[in-house]
C-alpha cells in the first residue's frame, strides 16, 4: 500500500520476489524483498512492505513466489559460430581450433556474423546473461548493432593474430595472415571502431587469439594499447597442457610466467581459460591485478585437463576478479551460466577430494559480480543495489529444479539451469518476459541461424551428422 500520508515517491518500477539475491557488498538475501527503479537505475532494495510505502511505481512485477539474481555475466563467449553439435569429435585444443573454428571463422561473411549475433545475444538473455565478453570477432561493424539490438552489455574486439607464436604456422588460415604491424593497427582498429560507434553498454577490448600464435611484439603491443586506453587485454592464455610444454620448448617459460616476463601481464589483463597453472602462475596473475575468466564446460568438452593441472580455487583464495564463461557454442553446445555455476562448485571438490573447495556462494557470485568484475562492468553491474543498472534476472521457482525451495543459493549452485529464467531486465529495460524475447522474433532468428549454419557447414565440407545411423 502506498503511504497514506501522501509521502511516497514516485519510481519508474517495482519488482518484488520470494527472495531477492543482492550480491551487494554484505551479500544480503532478503525474503519477500523488492527493487524499486528508475529510470535505468536501480534506487532502492529492501523489503517489499518498506518499498512499498516509500515507492508508487509506475509499473510493478510482482513475483510473490520467485527468485530474483542480479543480471548474470558471460566471461568468454565467441559469437563466431552457432553451429551446436558440429564440430568433429575427438579432438583436442589446438585439433579443434584448426579443423574446425578456425575454417569456420573464415568462412563467414557480415551478413552471417550479424545473424549470429543476434542469435547468441538472444539465447544468452533466455538464459539469464545481461553482460558477456567477446574474445575477438571479425566483422566488427556488423555484429555491434547486433548486440545494440538486444540492449546487451558487452565487452568487444577485433579477433587478432600475426602467426609467429610458440605453435608455428602450421595448420593456421590464410584468411588473417598478418605481419606484426598490421596485426597492432587492427587491434586499434577495433578500439577506435568500438569507441566510435558510442554505445554505453558497449565496452572495447584489445582482443589477441594468444594461444601459440601471438609473437610477444604483438602481446606486449596489446598490453600497452589496453593500457593506455584503459580497457582490457584480452588472451586465450595456459589453454591445455599442450600450449604449456609449447611455450617451455620455445620460451623456456610456462605461459602465464612469460607473459608476465614481457610485462604483458598487468591489471588491464584478462586471461582466458587458464586450466593449466602452477603456483607461481597464481601468485604472478594475482600480484599483476589480472582477470580470469574461467570456463569449466569448454575444458571438459576439449579434455584441457582442467581436474589435473587447474588452479581455480587458488585464484579465488588469492582474490583473483574471476567470472564463469562459456566459450563459442560447438565448446560448449550451451550458453547457460547457471550451468557454468554448477561446474564451478563442483569439479574442483572432486579434483582435489574437498567438500569445501569451492563454496555454493562463491560459484553463484563468480557467475555474476565476479564476472562484472572480470570485465571490469562491476561499476554498473553485478549486483542489486541503489546506484547501479537495473539488471535484473526474475526466476520462475514453479519448476523441479527450484522445489522444495530452502536455500536459493544451494539451488542455483546445484540445480537451476537457465531454463527457468522468466523476466530479464537490462538498465531497467524488460528484454526478456514470460520466457519470451521482447527485442527478437525468436522464430524468424532459428531458421536464419539453421540456414546460416547449414551453409557455412557445407562451405567447409563437415557433415554434422549423427555417428549412429540415420534411417
Amino acid at each position: 500500500m502506498t503511504d497514506p500520508a501522501g509521502t511516497a515517491r514516485p519510481c519508474d518500477l517495482l519488482v518484488t520476489a520470494a527472495w531477492v539475491i543482492t550480491v551487494d557488498a554484505d551479500r544480503r538475501i532478503l525474503r519477500d524483498g523488492g527493487i524499486a527503479v528508475t529510470g535505468d537505475t536501480i534506487v532502492a532494495v529492501g523489503k517489499a512492505a518498506d518499498l512499498d510505502r516509500e515507492f508508487t511505481p509506475a509499473r510493478r512485477i510482482d513475483r510473490p513466489d520467485s527468485v530474483v539474481l542480479p543480471g548474470m555475466a558471460n566471461g568468454h563467449r565467441h559469437l563466431l559460430c552457432c553451429a551446436k553439435g558440429a564440430m568433429p569429435e575427438g579432438g583436442t585444443t589446438l585439433q579443434s581450433l584448426r579443423r574446425f573454428i578456425y575454417p569456420s571463422f573464415s568462412s563467414l561473411e557480415p551478413e552471417d556474423m550479424n545473424v549470429y549475433a543476434r542469435h547468441a545475444t538472444a539465447e544468452m538473455i533466455r538464459n539469464g546473461t545481461t553482460l558477456f565478453e567477446e574474445p575477438g570477432c571479425n566483422h566488427i561493424d556488423a555484429v555491434l548493432p547486433a548486440i545494440a539490438e538486444s540492449g546487451m552489455r558487452a565487452r568487444i574486439g577485433l579477433w587478432t593474430w600475426d602467426q609467429r607464436g610458440s605453435g608455428g604456422s602450421d595448420g593456421l588460415p590464410d584468411w588473417l595472415r598478418l605481419d606484426t604491424a598490421a596485426a597492432i593497427r587492427r587491434l586499434e582498429d577495433g578500439l577506435a571502431t568500438v569507441q566510435a560507434f558510442g554505445n554505453a553498454r558497449i565496452r572495447p577490448a584489445v582482443c589477441v587469439e594468444g594461444v601459440t600464435t601471438c609473437s610477444d611484439e604483438l602481446t606486449v603491443a596489446a598490453a600497452r594499447l589496453a593500457e593506455e586506453s584503459r580497457t582490457l587485454a584480452v588472451q586465450h592464455k595456459s589453454t591445455s597442457q599442450r600450449e604449456v610444454e609449447l611455450e617451455l620448448k620455445v620460451f623456456g617459460e610456462r605461459p602465464v610466467k612469460h607473459t608476465a616476463s614481457i610485462k604483458a601481464l598487468n591489471e588491464y589483463t584478462l586471461l582466458n581459460h587458464v586450466t593449466s597453472l602452477d603456483a607461481d602462475d597464481v601468485a604472478a596473475i594475482a600480484d599483476s591485478g589480472a582477470t580470469v575468466s574461467w570456463n569449466p564446460s569448454t575444458a571438459l568438452k576439449l579434455a584441457k585437463g582442467t581436474t589435473q593441472h587447474s588452479r581455480f580455487p587458488e585464484l579465488v583464495a588469492a582474490g583473483v576478479p574471476m567470472g564463469l564463461g562459456t566459450d563459442a557454442e560447438n565448446c560448449s553446445n550451451h550458453q547457460d551460466i547457471c550451468r557454468a555455476i554448477y561446474l564451478a562448485a563442483l569439479l574442483p571438490r572432486d579434483a582435489r577430494e574437498d567438500p569445501g573447495a569451492v563454496s555454493a556462494e562463491t560459484a553463484v557470485e563468480l557467475g555474476t559480480l565476479g564476472g562484472a568484475r572480470a570485465l571490469r562492468f562491476d561499476d554498473v553491474t553485478g549486483s542489486l543495489e541503489p546506484g547501479k543498472q537495473a539488471d535484473i534476472v526474475v526466476f520462475d521457482t514453479d519448476d523441479y529444479d527450484w522445489r522444495p525451495l530452502h536455500n536459493p543459493i544451494a539451488n542455483l549452485a546445484y540445480g537451476v539451469t537457465g531454463h527457468s529464467v522468466d523476466t530479464v531486465l537490462i538498465g531497467g529495460e524488460v528484454v526478456l518476459e514470460n520466457k519470451k524475447s521482447t527485442v527478437f522474433d525468436e522464430d524468424a532468428l532459428r531458421e536464419e541461424v539453421e540456414a546460416t549454419d547449414r551453409r557455412i557447414l557445407n562451405k567447409i565440407g563437415i557433415d554434422p551428422s549423427p555417428a549412429w545411423p540415420v534411417i
